[in-house]
């Protein structure tokens, strides 16, 4: 999920570029700026998740098709193909897409997908929103201090959420 804020003329264009899990945890987020190289970002990312997860990562991204053509022909191509990375096109995104996407990319013919709508960065940046006009016009410092603050009590309460859930699932159980 990409997002990006209107600023000044001044100022670069900016946004963030984070993954989730299934559950919403943050896994990462890297601060962007207008570069010309906006593909950069996801990239990264899928490096830090090949590092630290291994194999056998399904992902979902709005625009697969094009992200696995370039992945393939990045200096990852090696690690993405010896560690099965596969990724489907999310829900929403399914319908705009051509009839063979969706039947090649489509989260349903995924074993391992379960019920995933692979949506879960746009609800959570659709809950960062409401920092945009604290952190538009702050120094670099404040911004990314005020995302790690938000995400950390995010996954706090997360995490509290999902205690709570097995909790319940293992007395009733």
């Amino acid at each position: 999920m990409i997002s990006i804020q209107h600023a000044s003329e001044n100022r670069p264009l900016r946004g963030h570029k984070n993954s989730k899990s299934y559950n919403g945890f943050l896994l990462t987020i890297c601060d962007m700026v207008r570069s010309g190289e906006l593909m950069k970002y996801p990239i990264a990312s899928v490096k830090k998740l090949m590092d630290i997860f291994g194999s056998n990562i399904l992902f979902g991204y709005d625009i697969k098709c094009a992200f696995e053509k370039i992945l393939l022909r990045s200096s990852l191509a090696d690690d993405v193909k010896r560690l099965n990375l596969q990724g489907i096109v999310p829900a929403f995104h399914r319908h705009a897409h051509n009839r063979l996407c969706q039947l090649k990319h489509h989260s349903k013919h995924k074993v391992s997908a379960g019920k995933e709508d692979f949506e879960t960065c746009k609800r959570v940046f659709s809950e960062s929103n409401a920092l945009a006009c604290e952190i538009q016009n702050t120094t670099n410092f404040r911004r990314h201090q005020a995302l790690d603050e938000h995400f950390s009590f995010t996954d706090m309460d997360r995490y509290a959420a999902l205690c709570k859930s097995l909790f319940v699932s293992l007395t009733l159980g």
